[in-house]
């Protein structure tokens, strides 16, 4: 809940943020730094946790995310608060995946999908409460306190897991044999992917035209090392590839829904996370029914069918809102983008780990973590990109051309507020921008559907595997006895990282 509490809280706060620190399109990098150091350590804790036991990693990811926080309450300059935010990001990534892996340990992989939904109702409540706060805290306050937040949140959790987590790892092996043990140069290689990926999408068609080799030389070289991740069972791969379309999406309403409400409705920022409510509260609700669904039907690619289908429509619906839309419209097509996200919030991961070994679990718990903040990271700048390049090309038309350049250069998003809307005295040229930011918002809609779809075909690629009711691991709770898998037979591993897949 703490991680997801972050993750919604700055959403409507950013525009606050840049309007503070400065640094025009940077900004891109405060949600990206965060998610790239939780992308590009999952690897690196999902190893460690293997060696080193899930709760003493635990409490370091912990500690590494109060610290973070804050940094990034301190920051005094937008450098500073992206450097703050790599920080904070180190400990947010561990902390999902080592919870995450906690519960596959514990939980049959019939029951799975139900017990991650539960998990994912904390994450949700965190979310739902995240729009609120953030909106009291940068109405009412400094924006610094929602890094602060998590000070005193983050203390008390920290408590809680060093006196009640108690469970099992190996404890043959030295440190140093342990240490050694650690592949740092797979990690090296994929955290050098992944900025090199960020960078390019970043300053395509803002810094760069998409052509230029400063964008094409790093792509090219970040997906090839992304591609080194080798998975060799395809029903995983095809759930790892569902995970990916499924984060790009959803960050896509987490992330613009405020937009919407701030710059086209010109509500507050308090007030807009009042009005996307019915998308966390929706997810919330629905992630427990597609666990429940996952448990008693033992059949997952019905859903993933349905999530995804669901989903299409829902942009389809989304990109109708403008500022004449009804407030019931609003929330009809956030429930019904939620129901398709919510539905397949719990059960992707069993997915991924339906055919493999309970062997590897933290492995491939790290693969499916990978995936889905990846994803995140896509979700963001995608329709970041597309939203201010859309205004750029819509501000050419306004009868301000100085107030047009405001909306240029990767500017549109710091100032899709209503704050900027009441600084413009002429009502018919605040009616002009409303339009533009209209304009924008609706093609970050439209290209949702085509991600949904191809979601949508991507689960016919899908195996239909049996879940095991029955559960074999040596991380269990302390004191617990193992018990056996009388499953049947498992179709292949998964790879974490290329030194791992070049040594079998």
């Amino acid at each position: 809940m703490l991680s997801a509490l972050e993750g919604t809280i700055i959403t409507s706060a950013l525009p606050a943020i840049t309007e503070a620190l400065g640094g025009g399109n940077s900004y891109i990098w405060v949600p990206n730094a965060y998610l790239l150091a939780s992308v590009a350590t999952l690897p690196l804790f999902a190893q460690a946790s293997n060696i080193f036991g899930r709760r003493n990693l635990l409490l370091i990811a912990l500690a590494l995310f109060v610290f973070g926080s804050g940094l990034s309450g301190g920051a005094s300059s937008m450098g500073m608060l992206i450097t703050a935010r790599t920080i904070h990001g180190l400990g947010g990534g561990g902390i999902n995946l080592l919870i995450e892996t906690v519960v596959t340990d514990l939980v049959p992989l019939r029951e799975r999908g139900k017990y991650m939904s539960l998990v994912m109702i904390g994450a949700t409540i965190g979310a739902t409460l995240g729009p609120f706060l953030r909106g009291i805290i940068t109405d009412n306050s400094t924006w610094r306190w929602v890094f602060y937040l998590n000070l005193n949140i983050g203390s008390v959790a920290f408590l809680a897991l060093f006196m009640f987590l108690r469970v099992n790892y190996k404890q043959d092996t030295t440190w140093r044999q342990r240490f050694r043990r650690i592949d740092l140069s797979g990690n090296l290689i994929f955290i050098g992917a992944f900025i090199s990926v960020l960078i390019a999408v970043t300053w395509g068609g803002t810094a760069y035209e998409w052509k230029s080799f400063r964008i094409i030389v790093p792509l090219l070289l970040g997906f090839l090392g992304i591609a080194l991740m080798l998975v060799s069972n395809r029903t995983s791969a095809v759930a790892l590839g569902l995970t990916f379309i499924h984060a790009i999406v959803t960050y896509r309403t987490y992330y613009f829904l405020p937009i919407y409400f701030q710059s086209v409705k010109r509500q507050s920022a308090m007030h807009s996370g009042i009005d996307t409510l019915p998308t966390f509260a929706g997810g919330l609700v629905f992630a427990l029914v597609g666990g429940v669904l996952l448990s008693k039907l033992g059949r997952y690619i019905p859903l993933h069918i349905a999530g995804f289908a669901v989903f299409t429509i829902a942009f389809g619906l989304l990109s109708l809102l403008d500022a004449k839309s009804n407030p019931a419209a609003s929330v009809f097509f956030q429930l019904i983008a939620a129901s398709g996200s919510g539905v397949l919030v719990g059960i992707l991961l069993p997915a991924v780990q339906a055919p493999l070994d309970q062997n590897v679990v933290a492995t491939s718990t790290g693969v499916w973590s990978f995936a889905r903040y990846f994803g995140c990271i896509w979700g963001v700048t995608i329709p970041s990109v597309i939203f201010n390049n859309q205004c750029a090309v819509l501000a050419s038309g306004l009868s301000d051309q100085v107030l047009a350049s405001k909306l240029t250069g990767g500017q549109a998003y710091q100032h899709a507020t209503a704050a900027f809307l009441d600084s413009i005295a002429d009502p018919a040229l605040q009616k002009e921008v409303v339009e533009v930011f209209t304009g924008a918002l609706r093609v970050v809609w439209l290209v949702g559907i085509a991600f949904a779809g191809v979601g949508l075909l991507l689960v016919f690629l899908e195996k239909e595997v049996a879940l095991s009711n029955n559960l074999n691991t040596e991380f269990g709770i302390q004191g617990a006895k193992k018990i056996d898998d009388l499953g049947g037979e498992r179709e292949g591993a998964i790879e974490m990282t290329p030194v791992q897949a070049a040594g079998r």
